[in-house]
């Protein structure tokens, strides 16, 4: 596949968008559940890594922010991939991509 030129980028880029509005809507709401996990994340980390020492209801809150931040972690990646089957771009299905399917 070759690469595509600067002029032919700056080209695509005169063309019209042709998401609708919920396709625009559905891109920022990913993107800041993808900020969202990167931070809780790193939040589960820092929290379990600095606050070993402190305790609540007989846990220390590094195990709490391991409790709380995995599974809010799944959580925000399985809105993110429900959402983008959800959203996706009406991608016709070809025999390349689902080949046992039979096309309709």
């Amino acid at each position: 596949m070759a690469r595509r030129t600067l002029r032919e980028r700056l080209a695509d880029l005169d063309q019209p968008d042709t998401r609708t509005d919920e396709e625009e809507i559905w891109g920022l709401v990913r993107a800041a559940l993808w900020v969202t996990r990167i931070v809780v994340f790193i939040g589960v980390i820092l929290i379990s890594e600095m606050f070993e020492e402190y305790f609540f209801s007989g846990l220390s809150l590094g195990i709490w922010s391991l409790i709380i931040g995995i599974p809010l972690f799944f959580l925000l990646s399985f809105t993110i991939i429900m959402g983008d089957s959800w959203f996706a771009k009406g991608e016709e299905e070809t025999a390349v991509l689902r080949p046992i399917r039979k096309r309709t």
